[in-house]
């Protein structure tokens, strides 16, 4: 921490015994470490001249700091030395505080430096500090790790639970489902939900049918507000979705589905585009799904649902329900469609 230089027409003369008043207590510069940091602005430094001297001597400090980039230098100030003893108040910046201590005799001869540097981080700046770190992870936790949603209407029902309201005077009967959704399920999304375009989607895999995923509502009208939806897939890219008198088939495969609220009561048909899904709510006939707004594209996928932590009596892990059958015929050469 400490540097020191001495002058060859006064050797044996030094600048010794530096200490700053701290936290209440005396604390000498060779005991503190070199990246400690202060947390009180004033200090008092204190220490000693001593060695041959030839008439009345000086002491100068000079200090600077650096706030950003650019060093700042605070005005050069005097300390007078009384019987080989000086001391001075000092006051740092926020930032390494670099300083300087010269002894210098009656014809401006400098006889001895020593430099030291002191850290200082003022409380304000901390809790910036700790403010934006804690605002910066959590983005990157809502973006690429876990976020929480919450559930609106009854499009996913039974399986998940919508706001539910007396429907004369709108009195909240039953608050939704508050449920977890697993950023990383999928794809690494580095563009943290668009806010870094040049951030790249890394994905991991792609959705399976009888997941139950959150993505971005495929909004035609690009100057509406963004929208979340939750949806079950279940199609994936290529395969032949029909639904006829009541059942979901995919690929000709009749689709088992306990998990519904009744049977579909429209009939539809289509096959899924490559690099999207074909997804449907569970409450068939109250949903707003890709019968009626089209497949969704993977691009807008945001996460798979997980869990319910809220309310208390329906905490649970919310789980898939995959087709395997659906793959099993496909391998065993499927049926024509």
């Amino acid at each position: 921490m400490l540097e020191s230089t001495s002058s060859d027409r006064n050797v044996g003369l030094y600048i010794h015994d530096l200490s700053i008043r701290y936290a209440e207590q005396v604390v000498p510069l060779d005991a503190l470490d070199t990246e400690e940091v202060l947390a009180e602005r004033h200090l008092q430094l204190s220490g000693s001249v001593s060695g041959k001297i030839e008439g009345a001597v000086e002491v100068l400090i000079d200090q600077s700091y650096r706030p950003v980039f650019k060093a700042v230098k605070v005005p050069c100030r005097v300390i007078e030395v009384n019987r080989g003893r000086f001391r001075t108040d000092l006051k740092l910046h926020n930032g390494i505080n670099r300083l300087q201590l010269s002894v210098v005799d009656s014809d401006g001869v400098v006889l001895d430096i020593k430099s030291f540097e002191l850290h200082y981080k003022g409380s304000f700046r901390e809790w910036n500090e700790t403010i934006f770190i804690a605002f910066f992870l959590a983005i990157v936790i809502r973006s690429l790790v876990i976020q929480a949603f919450w559930i609106p209407t009854g499009s996913m029902e039974p399986t998940l639970l919508g706001e539910k309201r007396e429907p004369f005077s709108h009195k909240l009967e039953r608050n939704g489902d508050r449920i977890l959704v697993s950023r990383f399920a999928y794809v690494i999304d580095l563009s943290l939900d668009g806010r870094l375009p040049f951030g790249p989607r890394i994905w991991l895999k792609k959705p399976a049918r009888g997941d139950i995923i959150v993505f971005k509502y495929p909004d035609p009208d690009k100057t509406n507000p963004p929208k979340d939806y939750i949806k079950r897939v279940i199609g994936i890219a290529g395969d032949h979705i029909l639904v006829e008198n009541g059942i979901v088939y995919v690929n000709g495969v009749a689709l088992q589905e306990p998990y519904i609220a009744e049977p579909p009561v429209t009939d539809f048909e289509t096959v899924v585009p490559a690099e999207t899904v074909f997804c449907m709510g569970d409450n068939r006939n109250n949903s707003a799904d890709s019968r009626y707004w089209g497949p969704m594209p993977l691009t807008n996928l945001k996460g798979q649902a997980i869990f319910v932590y809220l309310p208390f009596n329906r905490i649970h892990p919310i789980l898939s329900y995959p087709h395997n059958y659906l793959d099993q015929k496909a391998e065993a050469g499927g049926s024509e469609i």
